[in-house]
């Protein structure tokens, strides 16, 4: 059982999506939750069918921890489960099989920017066999131009899933994205969004900007969620009182029988996090390091533990539950259009319900702000410790170093 629904489950509109020809590039649009990635994997397959040759069907994605998500439903599908690969580390093969040894940076890790480079200047100069039937391209919105541009030289029919909310590595415009693709493309929207019940709509429609998108994102919104409980921010008294209160919620959530993440700004604050875990006796699947050679998983999604990663790794994921601790003003120090969107990103994720967290004094204003708004509409729970029962034990000690500190 995976978070992947059958062919016959889907949307007429996924299923025009699905089977749409392979005569242009084909743009999908949609937000969180309206099925860009399911639509993809059942195109896969129906294209390595139609061809007889899966194998020269890709999909391709732009982090690992994608790679592994969408992997972990390939044998459903009977899809080979290497061919769901980022575009880097492809490239970085054809870089092999066309070039030679790609150029490595002075750490000796693969210099992408150059070799995307270098793939495209060679594409360009030769005639050179396409490697691809077809290349279907999940979060499309993270890949620049020059992707695109390598993408057409090396596949007979390319599809493009994207939705510029959830940039979060740049700030592309839509007509970049199809200029890129040529001309005579074929366009299609995935409007409705079926993941999230409407209370984690709700707040993540507060991280959205632009008025016009907030309510086209919330007019499309056809959820069959029926959960009813408001998303809870937790405002802590100090660093002890916020690590206490997240590890009972996290058990609560767990005895659900709940696909739970617990996402954090930095990659740093993964490890001390999923350490302070296991101090606590509860087991976490923690995001890896990159794997630069595409082979070793870099999250499992399959042992149904809890997972501990990063905002921009859970782009593109799915939990029945989001908790979102430690979200100071210090946590995300990135522009406020860019931290707006980041909290939508890791909102989104969530199909049931979001928890967030952080120390009183010191919580990042779009967060208190988006609570605050929801509070007024009954659509949010704002605790503190005064707000719960009085503890019958001694809270754990905090251990130093804790992912608090970052």
């Amino acid at each position: 059982m995976t978070w992947l629904p059958p062919p016959d489950r889907l949307t007429p509109a996924q299923t025009a999506c699905v089977e749409a020809p392979t005569d242009k590039p084909l743009v999908l649009r949609g937000g969180p939750g309206s099925g860009k990635t399911v639509v993809l994997l059942h195109r896969a397959r129906r294209l390595g069918l139609a061809t007889g040759r899966p194998e020269r069907v890709a999909t391709l994605v732009y982090t690992n921890v994608l790679r592994d998500f969408i992997r972990s439903a390939t044998d459903e599908l009977k899809l080979p489960a290497e061919q769901v690969l980022t575009f880097d580390h492809w490239c970085r093969l054809r870089h092999v099989e066309l070039i030679g040894p790609p150029p490595t940076s002075a750490q000796g890790h693969p210099d992408f920017t150059r070799i995307r480079q270098q793939l495209l200047a060679h594409l360009q100069a030769r005639a050179v066999p396409l490697a691809l039937d077809a290349a279907l391209v999940d979060e499309g919105q993270d890949l620049d131009e020059d992707c695109f541009a390598i993408l057409r030289l090396s596949a007979r029919h390319v599809t493009v899933a994207y939705d510029l909310k959830q940039s979060l590595y740049h700030e592309p415009e839509a007509r970049e994205l199809l200029r890129a693709l040529g001309p005579g493309r074929r366009e299609e929207d995935l409007r409705a969004t079926y993941r999230a019940c409407p209370y984690v709509v709700d707040l993540a429609c507060e991280f959205i900007a632009d008025e016009e998108e907030r309510a086209a994102f919330r007019l499309n919104v056809a959820t069959l969620q029926t959960e009813r409980q408001t998303p809870l921010l937790y405002l802590a008294a100090d660093e002890a009182d916020e690590r206490r209160r997240l590890v009972e919620i996290l058990r609560e959530r767990l005895l659900r029988n709940e696909r739970v993440a617990i996402l954090f700004p930095t990659f740093a604050q993964v490890g001390l996090f999923a350490d302070f875990l296991r101090a606590q006796g509860i087991m976490a699947d923690q995001q890896t390091q990159t794997d630069t050679q595409g082979r070793r998983p870099v999250l499992d999604f399959s042992s149904g533990r809890p997972a501990v990663l990063t905002y921009h790794s859970a782009k593109g994921l799915t939990f029945d539950s989001v908790l979102m601790p430690g979200l100071t003003r210090s946590a995300i120090r990135a522009r406020h259009s860019s931290v707006r969107r980041m909290l939508f990103v890791a909102v989104t994720r969530a199909t049931h319900w979001v928890y967030l967290s952080s120390l009183e004094k010191s919580i990042n204003p779009s967060v208190l702000e988006a609570a605050q708004a929801l509070r007024g509409r009954q659509r949010a729970t704002i605790q503190t410790k005064a707000d719960l029962p009085r503890q019958t034990l001694p809270p754990p000690l905090p251990k130093p170093g804790d992912w608090t500190d970052i």
